[in-house]
């Protein structure tokens, strides 16, 4: 990176997008210029040198500060660590310093977890006791938080996927492992498949040992068994290993952390040795039982036991763990936990609580009373609420620190039809009749009284209508700081709450609520005035399997344009609306009114015709719809018929005061839409398409004028016949595999198969003849789009095809249609029998499984 591109860097790091500090940024650059040149052009580098920078005043004193700063030249660093990423981990706080080392014992690319990560630095003692309602893993939140605005950590999404935004999963980039690891490398060890990390003294203390794939064997290297001081072990991807040897337990007397998550274990019979162990993981292991020495571990904290498919019981002993502070047993098939957990004060992670007793022992399982003492709960997941009895008072009225709420009740199984649906109501009257009326009471019980509750989730609920704590009024008062609700599976539920009132939701997901027929205005709440905000911060929106929904209506919105002054405003920070499996859904309301929706998935099947109200009511031609939509896809649309964008589509694109419609759109996709006859005309006022995806959508005969199209793939038996004007197309990618055509090259069957007539086209104006006489080409519109546009095979880079092993010998070196792909720079076509071709124009290379007889191909 040169010197103007990392001085630009810099300064989005440490100043933001603020264009008001124009002066001050003018007034630090030359100084700012000689600290990027230190940073060698490295990206990362001038990222964290702008964390450290954003932590000091701005001015010119405090930045000649870090340019001449000693770390700059520190002599004992690896050559190939920058010493900007030493300088930046120097201006740490001492606390800070401590877990940014500790990420690195976790092994290279890992995607860590907030919650855990955060678990780990206080049970290592990382955290400063906390005051007042404020508790440890408050305070280890904020330095998860402030490693992440250093960039020191990365964050991501589960999936390790990069992110610009701050959740609950992040990484470590390489060269920062490699910097924590030199710096920790006189007390702690890493022992990856590849890579060790380096240890300048054999006889420092071993204090933090991290192992990857160990095998059947957990070997204790000889000085930790001769210094006895280790406090961590950290145990990864190690799927093979059955049992721990005592001899760990007897040389770890001092372990604080222990996670041996994902293995095989089946026992920890010397576990309670370990009286200072503070975080115990045994998630997703063979464990089969606890001994009931666990409870001597009274400086316990974490206990892990998530996942664990053997393990039924606990012991009773649990209940000594008198300093816990997190308990995850979700996913466990325990028959109960015991009584006593009330008395775990310090408890403010619950999550898979069990509620009651298998066998309806109920003197041995735990009830809802146990949770009544438990007021430092942030956290709270609740199972098996069928075996609930109602207690008779408010079960959270102490928790007022909740901010996250899971409640768990009857798992149903879904119906396969109405008329199964109605037999199971009929036959289960009296039965429903007596669970609905203990559920309500349940429910209610279970209102969260805390203001500060952020996420609630509640599954399998079985009442006669919504709990009443969110039919409250006003909501907005009840939950100032809910930000995510998912609702699933409850039923009985015949219409939603005014959630539209919720002043901070960011997230809502409605899934299988099979009584709701109808949303209308009253899901957005009753608004004051016209000028009134539903959903203010809902950013995503999710309907899933909403197997009865018929109707969906914005209500006196739809009436009103977009840019008329005082009209009422909609989801006005949607970005994402999701509609899966919804089959009685017949129409959508305007969703082009809504201004920052960029992506939109819908899957309606009752839906036959969608039109210009589609788009919205427009003031003025001059009105855009969509205006943010990147992606657009429509799914299992069984009845879907007619596309049209109405006026749009007479219009010409160039004519002044044209609607603008859909101008960021980049994605399209159909999916599975059998019925539908044509794409819409208008769609090519969309000139930024770049990427069309056809799978099952039998009837569209043509695809044209999409001048900025890109990519384009087809599949399932496409009918098409003329494909023209896609003058930028890269990306052919199509799949024939079930193509069969009277006259062409012959499969096992006796069937005739060939590559339809437009895609033949779009390649190559050209037929040849095979052995036998019979006449074999590609099809007619790839032929048609190479002559009329011969610029978009200049540009095509790459294709793909499925297709018949017949079909595919066609492209063999020595075969008719190999001059059709012989010029494309990148080919791959998978036939039947797993055979292949792959080939390559720079460099030059063809690869093949197929040889040219069918005989030497059979054996």
């Amino acid at each position: 990176m040169d010197d103007h591109s990392g001085w630009k860097l810099l300064c989005k790091i440490v100043f933001g997008d603020n264009d008001d500090e124009e002066e001050e940024i003018s007034s630090l650059q030359e100084i700012g210029v000689k600290i990027v040149k230190k940073c060698g052009g490295l990206p990362l580098a001038i990222k964290t040198i702008g964390g450290v920078l954003r932590s000091k005043e701005r001015s010119n004193v405090e930045w000649n500060k870090i340019l001449k700063s000693d770390a700059w030249s520190m002599s004992q660093l690896q050559e190939q660590l920058p010493r900007a990423l030493f300088l930046s981990y120097e201006y740490l706080p001492s606390d800070l310093k401590q877990c940014f080392l500790y990420c690195s014992l976790f092994p290279e690319d890992f995607t860590m977890d907030r919650g855990e990560l955060i678990r780990y630095w206080v049970a290592e003692g990382f955290v400063r006791r906390a005051e007042g309602d404020t508790i440890m893993e408050d305070l280890a939140e904020d330095f998860y938080r402030e490693l992440i605005g250093r960039n020191l950590l990365q964050p991501c999404d589960k999936y390790g996927r990069l992110s610009d935004v701050a959740g609950n999963y992040c990484k470590m980039h390489d060269l920062l492992r490699s910097l924590a690891h030199f710096l920790m490398r006189d007390e702690s060890i890493f022992l990856g498949d590849h890579e060790q990390s380096p240890n300048a003294n054999p006889l420092s203390k071993l204090r933090r040992l991290s192992m990857v794939n160990t095998g059947e064997i957990l070997e204790v290297p000889d000085v930790m068994k001769q210094q006895k001081c280790l406090r961590t072990l950290l145990v990864w991807r190690s799927l093979k290993l059955p049992m721990v040897e005592n001899e760990l337990f007897e040389s770890s007397t001092f372990l604080r952390v222990m996670n041996l998550s994902g293995t095989r274990l089946e026992s920890l019979h010397s576990i309670g040795d370990l009286l200072h162990l503070r975080y115990l993981n045994v998630s997703g292991t063979d464990i089969e039982e606890l001994p009931e020495s666990i409870g001597c571990l009274v400086n316990l904290e974490v206990l892990n036991l998530s996942g664990c498919g053997y393990l039924h019981t606990l012991p009773k002993a649990i209940t000594k763990l008198c300093n816990l502070r997190c308990l995850c047993i979700e996913e466990t098939p325990l028959t109960h936990v015991p009584k006593g957990i009330g008395k775990l004060k310090h408890l403010n992670h619950l999550q898979g609580f069990v509620i009651g007793h298998d066998d309806r022992r109920d003197d041995e399982g735990c009830d809802l009373k146990e949770l009544q003492s438990l007021s430092r709960l942030r956290f709270l997941e609740i199972n098996n609420l069928k075996r609930a009895q109602p207690s008779g008072a408010l079960v959270l009225a102490n928790s007022r620190s909740l901010r996250t709420l899971i409640l768990m009740g009857e798992a149903m199984e879904s119906p396969s039809n109405d008329e199964e649906e109605a037999m199971a109501i009929q036959s289960n009257e009296e039965e429903e009749a007596i669970s609905i009326q203990r559920n309500d009471k349940i429910y209610n019980e279970l209102s969260p009284q805390s203001t500060h509750l952020q996420k609630l989730k509640i599954y399998d609920f079985i009442g006669t209508g919504f709990l009443g704590w969110m039919m409250s009024s006003p909501l907005s008062a009840s939950f100032p700081n809910l930000t995510s609700i998912k609702l699933c599976n409850c039923i009985s539920f015949p219409q939603l709450p005014p959630l539209g009132l919720l002043p901070q939701l960011k997230s809502l997901c409605i899934w299988r609520m099979r009584a709701i027929k109808t949303i209308g205005p009253e899901f957005l709440g009753p608004r004051a005035s016209s000028a009134a905000t539903s959903f203010p911060k809902l950013e995503q929106l999710k309907f899933e399997e909403m197997t009865n929904w018929e109707e969906w209506s914005f209500g006196m919105v739809e009436g009103v344009g977009e840019e008329r002054r005082g009209a009422p405003k909609l989801l006005p920070c949607l970005t994402k609306l999701e509609l899966f499996n919804c089959p009685k859904l017949r129409a959508l309301p305007p969703l082009g009114l809504l201004p920052q929706l960029t992506f939109l998935a819908i899957g309606a099947g009752a839906i036959k015709t969608i039109g210009p109200e589609f788009l919205g009511p427009r003031a003025s031609s001059a009105a855009t719809s969509f205006p943010n939509l990147e992606g657009l896809y429509f799914k299992e649309m069984s009845n879907w018929e007619e596309w049209s964008f109405g006026m749009v589509e007479e219009l010409g694109e160039e004519r002044r005061g044209a609607p603008k419609l859909l101008p960021r759109l980049t994605k399209l996709g159909l999916f599975n839409c059998p019925k539908l006859r044509a794409l819409p005309e208008g769609l090519r006022h969309t000139t930024n398409l770049q990427e069309l995806n056809i799978y099952g959508a039998d009837n569209v005969k043509e695809i044209n004028n999409l001048p900025s199209l890109k990519s384009l793939r087809i599949a399932k038996r496409p009918r098409l016949e003329h494909v023209e004007n896609l003058d930028k197309l890269q990306y052919l990618r199509v799949d024939l595999h079930s193509y069969f055509i009277e006259t062409s090259t012959t499969d096992a069957d006796g069937r005739t198969e060939h590559l339809p007539q437009w895609l033949l086209e779009l390649l190559q104006n050209a037929s040849t003849t095979d052995a036998d006489g019979r006449t074999e080409h590609l099809p007619q519109w790839l032929l048609e789009l190479l002559q009329n546009a011969p610029a978009a095979m200049q540009n095509l880079k790459e294709f793909k095809l499925t297709c018949s092993l017949p079909l595919l010998k066609t492209f063999l070196k020595d075969g008719p249609n190999w001059p059709i792909i012989q010029p494309i720079p990148q080919v791959k076509i998978n036939g039947t029998f797993s055979s292949y071709i792959r080939c390559t124009k720079d460099p030059p290379s063809f690869e093949t499984n197929v040889v040219e007889s069918e005989e030497s191909m059979d054996r």
